[in-house]
Formats: C-alpha cells, sequence, structure tokens
C-alpha cells in the first residue's frame, strides 16, 4: 500500500515543476554557441564522485548516466528522488570581471520494479541551458557611441522513459527513451543615441525544439569474492537528427518625442522588418561512453568513466557552429564504514570525492575550451530508513584568457532526498 504522506510529497514536487523547467541556471557567454552549456551529468551522488556513473550498480539509488543499472532495483522497492541546485561562477576577460549566482531545480526522478528481472524509471532533468548578456561599446564620428547587445536565455530539457531487463546473473541490458522539448532566445540589438533620426534595431531569434532520442546501455558484474565485485558499464547515443523550428522577427524602434520636457511618457514606435519561421534540424552527434567500477569489502567503491562525441560536422539550421570533437574523464570514490549497521550513524553515513576533464565541444579561435575540476560530498543516512539526504559541492575552470577569450570559475552546490520504502509490499497487519 503507498504512503499517502510520500505520494502527497511527489505530487508537491511535480506541480512546482514546470514553472522552474523554464528558468535558467546559467551566466556563461559560451552558452552562445551549439545548444548551449551542456548541464553536468547525474545526479549528487554521481557528481559528488566526478560524475562517474556508467559502471555504477547500487540497489539505493538511481543512476540515470548508464540505464542498464535500473534492473539492480530491489523486486519490492520503490525509489523517489529530487533535487536542487545553486551555483555561483566568477567570470574574467582581458577588459572586464563579472560573477553571477543563483538556484534552480536539477532534477526528479522515481524507479520501481516490474519483476524480479525488469525495472524502469522515469525522470525530467535539463539538457542544456542557456544565459548571458554582453555589451559591446564602439563609437562614431558621426553618430557617437554604439552599444551592440547580445544576450540569450533559455535551453533544452529531457524527460526520459528508462527500462532495464537482466539477461543473466550479471549481465543487464537497458534503455533511456528522452524526449528533448524547450525553447532558446537570442537575441542581437544595436542601440543609437537618443538624438536625431537614429533607430534601434533589434533581431529576435527563438527556436522551438521538440523530438525523441534513444540510448542504450549494458553492464556487466563479475563477482570478485562475496562483498568486492567488478562492474563494466557502456552506453550508446545513435547520431540523431532533431527536428525544431527557428522564429525570427527583425525590428526597428524610433526614439519617441515630446514637447513637455517632465513628461516621461515617450511613445517609441516599432516598425516590424522582417518576420519569418524555419523548420529544420539541430543533429546531435554518436556518443559512446566506457566506463568500469570496483567494489571492495562492501565498503570502498572507486569508478573511471570516459567519454567521445564527435561535433565536427554538425549544423543547426545548415548554419556552422564553432564545434569540435569532445572527449572528457571522470574519476571518483565512495567509502561507507558499514552500510548494514544497525548502531552508530556515522557508520552508514557515504563519503564521496572525485574529479573530472573535459576537453569541450566548442573551439573559438583555434583554442578547444578545456572544462577540469573537483568535487566531493556526502550521503547522509535517514534514521531507520534506506533513504537519504545527499550533498554535492563541485569546483572548476572553464576556458581561457588566452586569444581574448573568457575564463570562468565555478562552484555547484547541489543536494536531494531519495526517499526508498517497500512500496509493493502487502503488509501482514495495519
Amino acid at each position: 500500500m503507498l504512503n499517502d504522506k510520500r505520494l502527497q510529497v511527489i505530487a508537491l514536487c511535480l506541480f512546482l515543476l514546470s514553472p522552474v523547467l523554464a528558468q535558467t541556471n546559467t551566466d556563461s557567454p559560451y552558452s552562445r554557441f551549439g545548444i548551449g552549456t551542456i548541464t553536468p551529468p547525474g545526479f549528487e551522488r554521481n557528481r559528488a564522485m566526478g560524475g562517474i556513473g556508467l559502471g555504477l550498480r547500487d540497489n539505493n539509488y538511481i543512476n540515470y548516466l548508464n540505464p542498464a543499472s535500473y534492473s539492480a532495483r530491489d523486486s519490492m522497492s520503490f525509489i523517489f528522488n529530487f533535487g536542487l541546485t545553486a551555483h555561483y561562477t566568477y567570470t574574467e576577460s582581458s577588459k572586464l570581471n563579472d560573477s553571477y549566482y543563483g538556484a534552480n531545480f536539477d532534477h526528479l526522478a522515481l524507479s520501481f520494479p516490474i519483476t524480479k528481472w525488469w525495472a524502469a524509471s522515469f525522470g525530467v532533468r535539463p539538457y542544456s541551458k542557456v544565459g548571458y548578456s554582453i555589451m559591446v561599446e564602439d563609437y562614431d564620428e558621426d553618430i557617437g557611441f554604439i552599444d551592440y547587445v547580445y544576450s540569450g536565455n533559455g535551453g533544452l530539457n529531457q524527460l526520459f522513459l528508462g527500462t532495464a531487463v537482466q539477461i543473466f546473473s550479471g549481465l543487464s541490458i537497458g534503455a533511456n527513451f528522452k524526449y528533448i522539448f524547450g525553447n532558446i532566445d537570442l537575441d542581437r540589438s544595436v542601440n543609437f543615441p537618443r538624438k536625431g533620426n537614429y533607430s534601434f534595431t533589434d533581431v529576435e531569434s527563438r527556436t522551438i525544439v521538440n523530438d525523441f532520442l534513444i540510448e542504450l546501455g549494458l553492464q556487466y558484474t563479475q563477482r570478485l569474492g562475496e562483498k568486492s565485485n567488478v562492474t563494466l558499464g557502456v552506453i550508446f547515443d545513435n547520431k540523431s537528427r532533431i527536428s525544431a523550428e527557428n522564429r525570427v522577427v527583425k525590428r526597428n524602434t524610433f526614439p519617441g518625442s515630446t514637447n513637455n520636457i517632465n513628461d516621461s511618457t515617450r511613445i517609441s514606435p516599432v516598425f516590424i522588418l522582417e518576420e519569418y519561421a524555419t523548420k529544420g534540424n539541430i543533429v546531435i552527434p554518436f556518443n559512446i561512453g566506457v566506463g568500469i567500477s570496483y567494489r571492495f569489502n562492501d565498503k570502498l567503491l572507486f569508478g573511471v568513466d570516459y567519454y567521445q562525441q564527435d561535433w565536427t560536422n554538425t549544423t543547426f539550421f545548415n548554419s556552422n557552429e564553432p564545434l569540435t570533437n569532445s572527449n572528457h574523464i571522470h574519476g571518483g570514490a565512495e567509502y561507507i564504514p558499514d552500510r548494514e549497521a544497525l548502531r552508530g550513524y556515522h557508520n552508514r553515513m557515504a563519503f564521496r570525492v572525485g574529479g573530472y576533464f573535459e576537453n569541450s565541444y566548442l573551439q573559438l579561435q583555434d583554442e578547444q575550451l578545456k572544462d577540469y575540476g573537483i568535487s566531493f560530498g556526502v550521503g547522509l543516512p535517514l534514521r531507520n530508513t534506506r533513504s537519504t539526504f545527499n550533498l554535492a559541492f563541485n569546483a572548476g575552470r572553464r576556458g581561457t584568457l588566452e586569444n581574448n577569450l573568457i575564463r570562468e570559475n565555478y562552484m555547484f552546490l547541489s543536494f536531494s532526498v531519495t526517499l526508498y520504502d517497500f512500496w509493493f509490499m502487502k503488509r501482514k497487519f495495519d
């Protein structure tokens, strides 16, 4: 029988989910290119360990990074996970420095068994984020100062339905069926002084995305004793063409005028110069990831993941972007003194640490942008249950000051609640 209070919590999270998906939790000029800044991999447990997950199997957590891991679920259990992230970025360039902070929804997911060998998962999380505002000032002898303003916001989200089956002892296969949706809004304008007959020219572009992707995963676990094992994991994302529509509006705005100097009401006529919509595709290239984990004595876990994805020939509505082949490596560890301990709260705590290095898919001024950082976190068990409260902290750097580019120093603080219950167990007594 399902617990009414937990159902109410899930219903509240689903109700709050709709508006927060539209919010942007980034302020990076680099999100101007491609599909934006791709969100960090996994949930809080993964991020605390540097983003590993391809070789992780655990019946207490949802591991979205490899759908084959869903079959590790206990046949009588139900898991619900909800997470939030706080973010701080300090941006450096040769001309100015800036900082930004914010907080936003990170993910919502649940997982449940279908049979002893078949399980499923469902959830929603951001796929990429766009958020920036840049002004470049210029001067013309005839006109005076001119401001070129570039801004963007939005991003893509993913709704996923995953399933996994255990073929035989140690081998599982799975798939994530993803629905990618969202809007990417870009704006560029030329602002002239408010005098004479100079107008403000503005171009707004909105890209609307909605289509499906499929990700396949495999895991094989080999036991190395009663409490030790090694797991190999692989995922594949086939090359996909995502359907999208690009809407563009070009307009001129003329400064208003008034005879009364104290009259703050100024009418600025707006003239639509051009308005059109184009249907096209965004190509998401083939992606492959390989990972391995080693669990020793059911206390200590080590893992390493490697991904590669070639964005070189990717196009967005037949226009070329400054993209290149990307690859990234993640490593991490987890230590739990005694996960089955009946006494001593600290014995069931999980201590996590990791790091990562990425050659990103952006190449600007002949420089391929690099992203690297460290992470750590804890899993705090809720008393007398298998539920946990997870914290993850990431600190890293993206970009460079070379060739007049921008360097971003960032920090993420992510936290989530994982509710674990035997919701499908029949009670003998009320």
